[in-house]
């Protein structure tokens, strides 16, 4: 399922944890927190100044959309993506659900806007690395460089994916599908979407470090804390508001190598896995993008860190990002100018070297 990251944490005028930043309107503001657990993993959804009413239909509403969604897109248990999956690897072509089809066009989307370097086609890769089951954090032996090399030299890709309304196929059974890294951003769409339906105006959606918003906390933007990958505690702030993006949504995800990880033989292993190399990625600490498209922006913090710097305008430009930023595991600090103009970064940071400007 998707992984619990805590690069990201939030507040609009509440303490929630000892990471959050203190409100910032100066007008009463009525802010409302529910949530729910997915798996375990609790999810918050804030609202401002709206009715009762409209937040129960709205909690409601998210609880019965999040768990059978991952359920039914769920990479290794039996799902309708399991499903689909066998069925390519045996006849090369399948029937599936309109919610895959969303996915699949997703990643092509992603796909072509990262040169590659976001790719849902390798499932199979993930599983031979060990993050297909419950205790990922435990160490196991790693994949042979044989086998990875042999799997680099017939490796599946999106060009291999062909979609004609709900039927998928392929042009290389070894396509398995694993959603995984824009799961998230698709869940928080469909939530948002079900707040909007239920007359909601300003709410902000918390996975647990994934945050989806349209309008305000009240008559202020959301104020959110980015968290630093490499010490915990804070890196910068930023603010926003729905009520400035093209569709009202605003949506800040975040990638890193620090959780969902293994230690085997000393060496730490990341769940983010580049396809191109067939191996965990390790420069990158982490990663955060800002957009109004939520699972794109979900999608593009892998790709932010499979990138070389040099790439990311490409990236950005192609998939209509606002701001992205990636800290490498050596302190140094990348950001394009349209982040950098909003975040406000908090001194002194811990374990920063540099900060550089990514041109475009």
């Amino acid at each position: 399922m998707p992984t619990r990251r805590q690069f990201l944490t939030t507040v609009a005028g509440l303490t929630v944890s000892p990471l959050l930043l203190s409100g910032c309107s100066t007008h009463q503001t009525q802010i409302v927190e529910e949530g729910f657990t997915v798996f375990n993993m609790p999810m918050t959804l804030r609202f401002a100044n709206e009715s009762p009413k409209a937040i129960t239909q709205t909690v409601n509403a998210a609880a019965g959309i999040v768990e059978p969604l991952y359920r039914r897109i769920h990479p290794w248990k039996p799902s309708d993506l399991t499903r689909l999956n066998a069925q390519l690897a045996t006849h090369g072509k399948a029937t599936t659900t309109p919610e895959i089809i969303d996915l699949i066009n997703i990643s092509r989307t992603l796909f072509e806007g990262t040169d590659g370097a976001f790719d849902p086609t390798i499932g199979a890769l993930i599983a031979a690395w060990g993050f297909h089951n419950s205790h990922v954090t435990e160490s196991h032996p790693l994949p042979t460089e044989a086998f990875l090399d042999a799997w680099l030299e017939h490796r599946p890709t999106m060009n291999d994916v062909h979609v004609d309304g709900l039927e998928v196929s392929v042009t290389n059974r070894r396509v398995q599908f694993d959603f995984n890294g824009c799961a998230e951003g698709y869940a928080g769409h469909l939530v948002i979407q079900a707040a909007e339906k239920a007359g909601i105006t300003n709410c902000l959606f918390d996975t647990g470090g994934d945050l989806f918003m349209i309008g305000q906390a009240g008559d202020k933007p959301w104020h959110l804390a980015i968290e630093n990958p490499l010490k915990r505690g804070v890196l910068a702030s930023i603010d926003l508001s729905g009520h400035t993006a093209p569709n009202g949504h605003q949506s800040l995800n975040s990638s890193g190598n620090y959780e969902h990880r293994f230690i085997y033989k000393g060496e730490a292993y990341s769940h983010i896995i580049n396809p191109k190399t067939a191996r965990p990625v390790r420069r990158i600490a982490g990663s955060t993008v800002w957009a109004n498209h939520y699972a794109i922006s979900d999608g593009a913090t892998k790709g932010a860190m499979m990138l070389e710097p040099e790439q990311v305008p490409d990236m950005v430009r192609k998939l209509k990002l606002d701001g992205v930023l990636f800290m490498e595991e050596t302190g140094q600090l990348w950001m394009n100018q349209r982040m950098q103009d909003k975040l406000r970064l908090v001194e002194p940071v811990a374990g920063l070297t540099a900060t550089h400007l990514i041109t475009e």
